[in-house]
């Protein structure tokens, strides 16, 4: 749900294929088992910059762009989370990948709850971070106010509005964290515009699991921030309390941007969980 630092290293043209009704942009990278990155909100495969160098020492990892994000089509129309989980399958039909490791962010994370499932078979391990089982009437305004704000501020007013949501107290004692996110978002070359993020948020706030978590087969880790304003506790207390077996670790003095404000913590713990398969 958040705007992201960015690294050169994703700065690469790479392939794009046809998923549907779109054409994905996609990176395949390493070697090894495959564990596929899903990202949130306006945010595009970049924003696995401070996992994808460490775990491609271990497995091949798929990042991607969601559809009207980064370098990825424009959708023709409206769609939904399981949309968007479609198109995680159709991608790895695409490139042949049977199966796979399933990591999810915030929005991404929703769509690897539709994904597991939808198709369970294709699932081996499931990583859900700072995410959420449904929209709420809280959650629905706070992110149309992000449309209304990134509609009418510049792009660096927007970033500092949203900035308190996304870190926390802590993180921002952290020196030059939130200026150079900003940096990176005002230069940011692909950038969601207002109308298409507009989008993404009214796929993010329909979305509803609650339900269905019942279902999930696959071994599950969930990775909480302890000071997530975004995505609070109670959603990873849901996810812990319905998915079969599922783990629950928080990550103490952080936001919704734990992968990055505790990237090393988080990699980590992620490849412990991922190594026992």
């Amino acid at each position: 749900m958040i705007d992201t630092i960015t690294r050169p290293y994703y700065n690469q043209r790479m392939p794009k294929v046809r998923v549907g009704d779109i054409q994905m942009f996609y990176r395949e990278d390493g070697h090894g088992d495959h564990v596929v990155w899903i990202q949130g909100l306006g945010l595009d495969h970049r924003g696995w910059a401070l996992q994808i160098p460490f775990f491609v020492q271990h497995f091949c990892c798929l990042t991607f762009d969601n559809r009207d994000a980064g370098q990825s089509d424009r959708s023709p129309g409206a769609y939904t989370i399981k949309t968007m989980a479609d198109d995680t399958i159709r991608l790895m039909d695409a490139l042949a990948i049977k199966q796979a490791h399933i990591v999810g962010l915030s929005m991404g994370g929703a769509i690897a709850q539709e994904l597991a499932i939808n198709y369970p078979a294709r699932v081996k391990r499931l990583v859900l971070a700072a995410t959420y089982t449904s929209g709420d009437p809280r959650g629905t305004d706070l992110l149309n106010s992000f449309v209304l704000m990134r509609a009418r501020f510049s792009r660096e007013e927007y970033l500092r509005a949203i900035g308190p949501w996304v870190y926390s107290y802590q993180d921002y004692l952290i020196p030059e964290l939130v200026e150079l996110a900003i940096k990176r978002g005002v230069e940011d070359p692909y950038f969601v515009p207002a109308k298409v993020y507009a989008r993404q948020v009214a796929a993010a706030t329909s979305h509803f699991t609650e339900d269905r978590l019942k279902l999930i087969q696959a071994p599950t880790l969930i990775v909480a921030a302890g000071e997530d304003l975004l995505t609070p506790m109670r959603f990873a207390r849901t996810l812990h309390e319905q998915i079969p077996g599922a783990r629950l670790t928080v990550l103490q003095g952080t936001g919704h941007a734990l992968i990055w404000t505790h990237a090393e913590e988080f990699n980590t713990l992620v490849l412990s969980f991922l190594n026992e398969a």
